[in-house]
């Protein structure tokens, strides 16, 4: 015979799990727009019938249709489409991050050409860089060489070579500060890093003791504290290389770059370490070996501030085309032009025509108390070329003392900055060329990274994209979708609700109306 009470027992357990099952829309909803949320739903399960040791047989005809239960709030997450968002997305973080600093370099150098006043863009003409810099001197030197003795075209060729050192000096320090840039900002990023193994750390305690105080089977937990954990996985996949292993109790073990960040309630650090070649490393606190070893963007900014290209001779530097390959190009420039300039205008000349001395036009600055001395025979660089003091003082340094006409020298430097080949070699890179060319086939390696590395991210991003779509279309809230579940649970709140009554009326009927 089954028991008295039993329909009243199945409908009230269906009021309460649709009860709960409304609640769970609402609070779907109300997160809709929380970043890291991910939609809840309530696993129901029937009820089984009770088994107990007994002599006599249980008719379990009469006692089934116990009603319902709500088994646990689950988390509608596919892992297999987390892994796979993190695994993409420190691609996009590493060409992300190397496309913008590629483009910083190259908006410091600004080799731009709009062309000669717009006729011809194969020219360089009203452009900027030292392209423009190195024509704008070839056209004082032209002038100058027509009238070897003029003052004004002489005035007007110093300054140009003044222009060009001026020129190398902003770009030395432009690039210096923009590196500077980049290393707070790594150091800083470094710290985010650090603090975010550490959430984690903590999250891992704080998800174990709610398992644990909390009874909850798997695969169900406390999801709000899931949602912290994966959202910042989700940043983290940004840096690095990022893995994730979950433990029985809740816990998970992180993998970055091949390293064991997290472990339970243990976790590591990232030191940053400036050297004195000017270059950043970044190592694990716990055994010294390098945290930015795979990819990521803790790799790209490294690679970029330590880039020397084939030059690379330490540990520390790097193959890729950074800040220290540029910064050697422009020296490497100023030490060829130092040479041209240094090397052409007669200075002394002995009786049989034989040059002694050529003039100095250009040297190295060195700091002193007075200011700054400028001293032609040390080595140049783009930091520290400017021009000496005599051609400072007096462009009339310049015309021959004899106040000649003849120009054979001058037309001889015209040859030597426009024509002529020379070796730019820096480090382990050298380039054999015109000036221009030099300037033209740095700046062409330097578009060329950009387009690489925006290529590759472009690609990736999409992938990325579609990978998000996909989560989303899982994991997301979906206001239809829930407006859907909310009609379907509340109809069946009503009809349990409606069953009570039914069976209300039927106990009255059993208790007050049958003659018994």
């Amino acid at each position: 015979m089954r028991p008295t009470f039993l329909g009243f027992e199945a409908a009230k357990t269906g009021v309460f799990v649709s009860q709960k099952a409304l609640d769970i829309v609402g609070h779907n909803l109300s997160n809709a727009k929380t970043p890291g949320y991910t939609r809840q739903r309530v696993d129901e399960v029937s009820v089984t019938v009770g088994d107990c040791p007994t002599r006599l047989k249980i008719d379990q005809t009469w006692l089934a249709g116990m009603g319902t239960d709500a088994k646990g709030v689950a988390q509608l997450r596919d892992e297999r489409l987390d892994t796979a968002f993190r695994q993409e997305y420190m691609n996009t973080g590493y060409y992300s991050k190397r496309t913008d600093m590629l483009t910083d370099i190259e908006t410091i150098l600004q080799e731009y050409d709009t062309g000669n006043d717009g006729d011809d863009v194969n020219q360089v003409g009203n452009g900027y860089g030292l392209s423009k810099a190195i024509k704008d001197m070839y056209t004082a030197l032209e002038d100058f060489s027509m009238d070897a003795s003029s003052e004004t075209d002489a005035n007007v060729f110093a300054n140009s070579v003044l222009n060009i050192t001026h020129l190398l000096n902003e770009f030395s320090s432009k690039l210096e500060k923009s590196s500077r840039q980049y290393k707070d900002e790594l150091q800083i990023t470094v710290d985010d890093v650090n603090s975010m193994f550490e959430e984690l750390a903590d999250l891992n305690r704080s998800i174990q003791r709610a398992i644990l105080t909390n009874g909850y089977d798997d695969p169900y937990g406390p999801n709000e504290l899931f949602d912290q954990r994966n959202l910042i996985l989700d940043k983290l996949a940004e840096y690095g290389n990022l893995h994730s292993e979950e433990h029985d109790d809740g816990t998970i073990t992180v993998t970055f770059n091949g390293h064991t960040c997290v472990d339970e309630f243990e976790f590591d650090k990232i030191n940053y370490q400036e050297n004195s070649n000017n270059t950043v490393q970044l190592n694990w606190k716990s055994n010294g070996e390098r945290a930015d070893n795979e990819t990521g963007t803790l790799k790209a900014v490294t690679e970029i501030l330590n880039g020397r290209g084939l030059g690379a001779t330490s540990s520390t530097e790097s193959t890729i085309n950074g800040f220290l390959y540029y910064q050697d190009k422009l020296d490497a420039f100023a030490v060829q032009l130092t040479t041209v300039l240094n090397s052409t205008i007669p200075d002394e000349v002995d009786e049989s025509g034989v040059v002694l001395s050529y003039k100095k036009l250009v040297g190295a600055a060195v700091d002193d108390e007075d200011g700054y001395s400028v001293f032609p025979d040390l080595l140049t660089t783009a930091e520290n070329i400017t021009i000496t003091d005599e051609l400072s003082n007096d462009s009339g340094y310049l015309i021959d003392k004899d106040n000649s006409t003849d120009n054979t020298r001058l037309l001889e430097l015209i040859n030597k900055l426009t024509k002529d080949e020379y070796e730019f070699y820096n480090g382990g890179d050298s380039f054999t060329g015109t000036f221009q060319e030099f300037v033209a086939d740095y700046a062409g390696i330097l578009g060329s990274d950009i387009n690489f590395a925006t290529g590759r991210y472009e690609a990736s991003m999409k992938t990325v994209n579609e990978i998000l779509d996909n989560r989303d279309s899982i994991s997301g809230v979906s206001e239809s979708e829930e407006t859907v579940n909310m009609m379907t649970y509340n109809r069946a709140f009503q009809a349990a609700a409606r069953m009570m009554t039914v069976m209300d009326g039927l106990l009255d009927v059993i208790i007050n109306r049958m003659a018994v």
